[in-house]
């Protein structure tokens, strides 16, 4: 009943919007008389090198059947990832792609993205399948990205999985100079499959509903997420340009009945709190075509540096235990619990990018970084990209991680890591 009283009041309030701006326009969507069939994709072959942390508990429980344990290892794999897209009249079907290949073992795609979209009207449209969503306005975090993958900011650009969804759209222009968009997304979330590999649930079935406006140049979005045994969110979020060159971003989530975790005691202690998240940042671009990207990102409910400190030292006893069944429980709670790209409250995100430096053709040069400001622990990520043809691409990327051992960046599986791209775009 909570959840159709809300439902009831966004549409009542999105009547009530538009029919408050007389200045609307329609236009004429063009209708294709061919279908079109297009594919695109790229193939990705990367060598890596990574200088281990023996002395983290990270890596040794990662690693912890392995009698010996190495100073470096070595990594080499192919990425290929396919999207395709058909589209005739109102009617599109899209698929994204990925295969890896690492070792001698048949291939099995993983689909990124395979869903069907249909134009009911020049406003209104659907789509059902699995699809990806990127909500919010951050580049290397984002607190309201409910129904998006979770992005590694260490490589924000990383095509991620979407998730299977049924997706309606409104939208509606304005001439009004103060309102010149809007629109509304509902999504309604299917769960994984688990009875018979076929069934679910039905009351496990999650909803989502975004709110577009585009106010006075400024892009304005309101969110919010409902599943069950999860806690709800309310979200908001903004862009805008101060000038030509200076984009300045923002988000800000909430969340009721959050779910966190903490060790006491080497054992697990579970606990629900009413707790936000919010995100700062801005993009610069000067004269000299260098582009500076920087945020700022708190989490309520990460966790501070001595409880950061009690979970690796937690991590620690269960390795040095020689109980291959408390390592194992460690491990488990470790991906269970703890996954979170970014575990604890406080970060700073920092990059710059210059293409063409010193003159260099078809070249392009990048310094990132993630600064831990709780426990002063940070990357720092160099990257030299170059492109001698036509579609392709040769990268060299190193990540170096530093801090004392019981902080974030410091208790990292490896020290150092290299990795040498070579891509090829079709």
């Amino acid at each position: 009943m909570k959840r159709l009283i809300i439902f009831l009041v966004v549409i009542l309030c999105t009547h009530t919007f538009t029919r408050a701006f007389s200045q609307e326009y329609d236009f004429d969507i063009p209708v294709e008389e061919e279908p079109r069939i297009e594919f695109n994709g790229n193939l990705d072959a990367k060598w890596g090198m990574l200088q281990t942390r023996k002395s983290s508990p990270f890596y040794g429980l990662q690693f912890y059947d392995d009698s010996e344990k190495s100073d470096y290892l070595s990594q080499y794999r192919l990425d290929f990832y396919l999207d395709g897209a058909y589209r005739h009249k109102q009617v599109g079907l899209y698929m994204k792609t990925f295969y890896q290949y690492a070792r001698e073992e048949p291939l099995s795609p993983s689909f990124y993205e395979l869903y069907g979209s249909l134009n009911i009207s020049p406003r209104w449209s659907m789509s059902i399948g699995k699809r990806r969503f990127n909500w919010g306005k951050g580049y290397a975090f984002n607190p309201v990205g409910y129904v998006n993958a979770e992005k590694d900011p260490e490589n924000p650009d990383l095509a991620l999985a979407g998730k299977t969804s049924v997706y309606i759209s409104y939208n509606r222009s304005f001439t009004s100079n103060f309102v010149q968009n809007f629109s509304l997304g509902a999504i309604m979330l299917p769960p994984e499959a688990e009875i018979n590999q076929k069934f679910a649930s039905a009351d496990k079935i999650g909803a989502a509903i975004k709110l577009y406006c585009l106010l006075n140049n400024i892009d304005i979005d309101f969110m919010t997420v409902f599943k069950k045994d999860e806690p709800q969110r309310f979200g908001l979020d903004f862009s805008t340009n101060l000038r030509e060159n200076l984009e300045i971003h923002a988000e800000f989530s909430y969340a009721y009945d959050e779910n966190i975790y903490r060790i006491v005691d080497d054992s697990i202690y579970h606990n629900k709190i009413d707790s936000n998240s919010y995100l700062i940042g801005l993009r610069y671009i000067n004269r000299f075509n260098t582009t500076l990207i920087t945020e700022y990102y708190r989490n309520k409910s990460g966790l501070s540096k001595n409880e950061f400190t009690s979970y690796v030292n937690y991590l620690q006893n269960s390795m040095e235990s020689n109980i291959p069944e408390l390592a194992n429980s460690a491990k488990s709670n470790m991906s269970t619990y703890f996954r979170s790209k970014t575990l604890m409250k406080d970060y700073l995100y920092v990059k710059l990018i210059q293409p063409e430096p010193f003159s260099w053709l078809y070249t392009s040069i990048s310094i990132s970084t993630i600064y831990n400001l709780v426990d002063k622990s940070f990357l720092f990520s160099p990257q030299l990209s170059y492109k001698p043809y036509t579609n392709s691409e040769v990268l060299l990327w190193p990540i170096l991680f530093f801090g004392d051992n019981n902080t974030e960046y410091g208790s990292k599986q490896f020290e150092k890591k290299i990795e040498i791209w070579m891509r090829y775009y079709f």
